[in-house]
């Protein structure tokens, strides 16, 4: 199949005139783009002016609770300070001295507070006294106190010689046939009648901070 080519001839004129109206159309299409860049590019911009000043507005603004409380309470401190002073009688001058009346001398300084040699003295006789009360009376009674109860012979020894350096009469019994358990007693005496032990037991009680459990046995 044979096609046929027709030839188009343009003169040099019409050409340069063609291409300086492409030149200026894109020159136009750009133009146009640039300035639409433009008015899009501010209206961005003060789309985000118009959030930014949204939220600063919205945003809720700190209170100073300190600085106000502090202040309300500087002006209450000084209102009841006024009041105060407001209420409070002019001084008559208490602290001037009267007419006539001369400054203490010497001899009108108080004396001194007396020592307590005397109370001191007292309690040393007292003490001695009491130590004195607490030697036991003749041994051949059969009344005792027991002071102590221990498992081995050598605690009981250790126990009674405390009393004994303290004025006792005080002895070691055997363990007895009725214990579970040998059981070496500690007792003090003996007294003739239970008056006197339980005198010697008042005085022992009467020692210690506590109850110690002593009580009075007949042999």
């Amino acid at each position: 199949m044979v096609r046929n080519y027709r030839e188009i001839q343009v003169s040099s004129t019409i050409l340069v005139v063609i291409i300086l109206g492409i030149i200026i159309l894109g020159a136009v299409i750009f133009f146009i783009g640039v300035q639409v860049g433009k008015k899009q590019a501010d209206l961005m911009v003060k789309t985000m002016t118009a959030r930014k000043a949204e939220e600063t507005v919205s945003a809720p603004v700190p209170v100073p609770v300190t600085e106000e409380s502090s202040g309300a309470m500087t002006g209450q401190t000084s209102q009841s300070t006024a009041m105060v002073q407001s209420q409070s009688p002019p001084e008559t001058g208490l602290s001037e001295k009267p007419a006539g009346q001369t400054a203490p001398g010497p001899a009108q300084q108080p004396a001194p507070a007396p020592t307590r040699t005397s109370e001191q003295s007292t309690a040393t006789s007292a003490r001695s006294s009491t130590s004195s009360r607490t030697t036991v009376p003749s041994t051949g009674g059969n009344f005792f106190i027991q002071v102590g109860a221990f498992n081995d012979r050598p605690s009981a020894r250790l126990e009674a010689e405390k009393y004994k350096k303290q004025g006792y009469n005080a002895v070691v019994k055997e363990p007895l046939a009725r214990d579970r358990k040998p059981l070496y007693r500690v007792w003090l005496g003996g007294y003739r009648t239970r008056e006197e032990a339980q005198k010697a037991l008042a005085e022992l009680v009467s020692r210690t901070a506590r109850n110690p459990g002593f009580f009075i046995v007949q042999q």
